[in-house]
């Protein structure tokens, strides 16, 4: 299928690295999708400019896409995206990335698919607690079937050597993906450049083989 990605956040890199082993075609349309393309060799079609421009989405040639995923780190400009995929380009099936794990279902009234990952990550702790005994020293792991694949979800304490550091600047070496942070007991979605503090719990998502 050929798939049009709006926003490259970390979340949409990470898709598109498994869509693509999967044989899909995938096009990027951001401000920087060249900038993005050239640092993890992803091997997709790239459109520089705002993903909410009709001009660019046209020169994008977003009215032959078989699914547009909405996915920046903007809520706002993943709705309105949206709404121009549908309303104007006729895309039929439109997939929304939202934040707020409260009213994400105003997505799915509007007529879109949305993917909280807030609820996401929830139901995920969920399934872990309810399957597990805990233990002092244990962190977590439990999977999740996303879209046909198998993810992995752990939670890992951070190293206090990351203390600082931006979470654009961490690479984990085993190829997992961070899915969010657990700080004071709250679940924060990650942003390229939100910090790590002492005491942060990382989430890490990896598709399973």
């Amino acid at each position: 299928m050929q798939i049009m990605i709006l926003g490259a956040s970390r979340s949409s890199v990470f898709l598109m690295k498994r869509l693509i082993e999967k044989g899909h075609t995938c096009v990027l349309v951001d401000p920087k999708a060249q900038e993005i393309e050239r640092q993890f060799n992803l091997g997709v079609l790239t459109f520089n400019g705002v993903i909410i421009d009709i001009d660019v989405l046209r020169e994008a040639d977003i009215g032959s896409m078989d699914i547009v995923c909405a996915m920046s780190d903007s809520e706002n400009q993943n709705l309105m995206a949206s709404e121009i995929a549908r309303d104007i380009f006729h895309i039929k099936s439109v997939i929304t990335r939202v934040f707020a794990s409260e009213d994400y279902h105003l997505f799915d009234d509007a007529g879109f698919l949305s993917i909280s990952s807030t609820v996401l990550t929830s139901d995920a702790f969920i399934r872990a607690i309810d399957g597990k005994t805990a233990k002092e020293d244990y962190t977590g792991q439990c999977v999740s079937n996303i879209f046909g694949n198998s993810i992995s979800f752990t939670v890992l304490e951070l190293d206090e050597s990351f203390v600082g550091a931006k979470i654009r600047d961490v690479e984990d070496t085993e190829g997992r993906h961070i899915f969010g942070i657990v700080r004071h007991d709250s679940f924060l979605t990650t942003l390229p450049n939100m910090k790590l503090e002492k005491g942060d719990k990382l989430i890490l998502a990896e598709k399973k083989v």
